[in-house]
């Protein structure tokens, strides 16, 4: 009897877990029909999908990627939940926070989730987020994409060239980089550009920068290439991506005159007389502190002895000491090492020591870091708190009538040298004192004025509740302990 019990219970767990189990993990129960992602850039990106289950759907998220990011976003779609849904979902791209640039490749994947558990995960998907308002075409070479619209493929082939040029020269100096995909924007003229820049961009108005800017961390690069100087700021803008990949780090910084200095170094067309900028640093006594400065300076002069400086710098590194310690230079910062650390590492000198045997190279005067300051600055003293007192006594403020009355005796005054009328007239106006304690004739009897009483009292008050302060503050450091 007890077998048949046991076998029973066997069979109807059996049964339980053979007909509960797909219910409670099986992707397969949904179904996703279609699903789209289309550019509306400089807008946003709009997102479609259409899914079905044999349970109620009541979650939808998106997962993207941005380039070559790390990390990712992740979005849920507004549904009504059902068994079958059909949703939208809009990225906005027109805001500082979520601007994506234009070119950029997109990886996202949706997941749908319905009441019983059921989760589906669909395979990834790739966008290339085009600028919606014109037509493109490509050219590719080496992991190299250029976009472009219009009659203009010769000069998008002149910006290929140079981006193709500058990467071979770099990578000696840079050192071997996995070969990601670039990918460049090729825009006609100044307006076409400015529409697909961030919304109120404050950051791209120097002249290198205007003509191009590069978005390291994601792979990207917007180009103008109706400019004089196209191939320049392509070569330039594309050592930037370089330079991140190489030594990019998430615990480090890469410190701008190294970043500038390694961009203009690669910059074969530059258009810039940067010998002529050094020169003048050199002899008119405006050096700059370069490997000390925390970021590029404001002046337009100075920007331009900034670059031909950081350039400069970049060359004696790499021609006199040797490119193999600009690699190893590259590969600590890209392990998280400091720069002043990172010098050290592969120079074995302190980034001061660097800068002036470089200033000693060009015949600059040597840099002298200010000098620290140890000591501290001497306290101001404090104004001891003294008792206010109605009647003079040692260790108290004496607080003596505002009628300008002295003391002379006990129960005597000496009469006042001020006009009683005056010192009405101003103690009703400043609202200290009330009238009825002004001093009235010529000899008259001392009266406290109603401020000092009420001074007095105060005093008084305190004094007494000090001891019960006292008790209440040991009664609250008891409970706590």
């Amino acid at each position: 009897m007890r077998k048949i019990k046991v076998s029973i219970i066997l069979l109807a767990l059996t049964c339980f877990f053979s007909i509960q189990w797909p219910a409670l993990a099986s992707p397969d129960r949904i179904e996703v029909s279609s699903h789209n992602a289309v550019s509306e850039f400089p807008d946003g990106i709009r997102f479609s999908i259409e899914a079905n289950s044999v349970d109620i759907i009541d979650e939808i998220a998106l997962r993207m990627r941005i380039g070559e990011q790390k990390s990712g976003v992740y979005e849920y779609f507004d549904i009504e939940p059902g068994q079958k849904v059909v949703s939208e979902l809009f990225w906005k791209t027109n805001t500082s926070s979520k601007y994506i640039p234009p070119g950029t490749i997109l990886e996202y994947s949706f997941e749908v989730t319905d009441l019983a558990g059921n989760k589906k995960e669909t395979e990834l998907f790739d966008l290339v987020l085009y600028d919606s308002r014109f037509q493109w075409e490509e050219i590719e070479e080496a992991g190299v994409n250029v976009a472009y619209h219009g009659p203009v493929e010769s000069r998008a082939v002149e910006i290929l060239n140079a981006i193709l040029k500058t990467m071979d020269f770099m990578e000696p100096v840079l050192g071997q980089t996995e070969r990601k995909p670039i990918r460049v924007t090729m825009y006609n003229n100044v307006n076409e550009m400015l529409g697909g820049l961030p919304p109120k961009s404050s950051t791209h108005r120097r002249e290198l920068i205007t003509e191009g800017v590069a978005f390291s961390k994601i792979g990207t690069l917007l180009v103008l290439g109706g400019g004089r100087s196209s191939e320049g700021t392509a070569s330039h803008e594309i050592t930037h991506i370089l330079v991140e990949r190489a030594a990019g780090s998430v615990y480090s910084n890469i410190p701008s005159w190294l970043n500038e200095g390694l961009a203009e170094f690669g910059n074969p067309f530059s258009s810039f007389s940067y010998e002529v900028a050094v020169d003048f640093a050199v002899h008119s006594g405006r050096f700059l502190p370069l490997t000390s400065m925390p970021a590029m300076p404001g002046d337009p002069e100075d920007v331009i002895m900034y670059y031909g400086l950081s350039r400069s710098l970049i060359e004696y590194m790499v021609i006199e000491l040797g490119p193999t310690k600009m690699v190893y230079l590259m590969s600590r910062l890209k392990a998280g090492e400091v720069i002043d650390d990172a010098i050290l590492s592969a120079y074995g000198i302190s980034k001061i020591e660097l800068e002036n045997d470089w200033r000693r190279y060009i015949g600059a005067p040597l840099y002298e870091p200010p000098a620290e300051i140890d000591s501290l600055p001497t306290p101001v003293p404090r104004s001891s708190v003294k008792v206010f007192s109605l009647t003079p006594q040692a260790g108290s403020t004496s607080v003596e009538s505002l009628t300008g009355n002295s003391s002379d005796g006990v129960g005597n005054s000496k009469e006042s040298e001020t006009n009683p009328q005056e010192v009405d007239a101003q103690l009703d106006a400043e609202g200290q004192v009330s009238p009825d304690s002004r001093s009235c004739g010529g000899v008259t009897q001392s009266v406290p004025d109603g401020s000092a009483l009420l001074l007095a009292g105060f005093v008084f008050f305190v004094a007494l509740k000090r001891p019960f302060l006292r008790a209440s503050s040991k009664f609250r450091n008891t409970s706590r302990e």
